[in-house]
């Protein structure tokens, strides 16, 4: 699928997207819901919606943006599909 319907499933469903030319294993995209946060000068702010991407190593990278390949890519696929059935 393409960035767009990725993206959709991502917004609406909660779903977790990965490309399938991606070497390594178990690197995904997820949206971050918009969340509350204090800043350091102590005020309770909106931390709005942003993508997070896990790496194959297990760390967590915010505020990512996919590559101009990655955003006309074509083989964008959701992980939570396929570990379904």
């Amino acid at each position: 699928m393409d960035f767009s319907a990725a993206l959709e499933l991502m917004k609406h469903e909660g779903r977790r997207m990965a490309r399938r030319s991606w070497i390594q294993s178990g690197k995904y995209v997820y949206l971050e819901p918009e969340s509350a946060c204090i800043t350091p000068d102590n005020l309770d702010r909106v931390l709005e919606a942003h993508l997070r991407f896990v790496t194959a190593g297990s760390t967590v990278q915010a505020g990512v943006q996919p590559s101009h390949a990655g955003l006309l890519a074509e083989d964008w696929y959701d992980i939570d599909a396929e570990t379904q059935g």
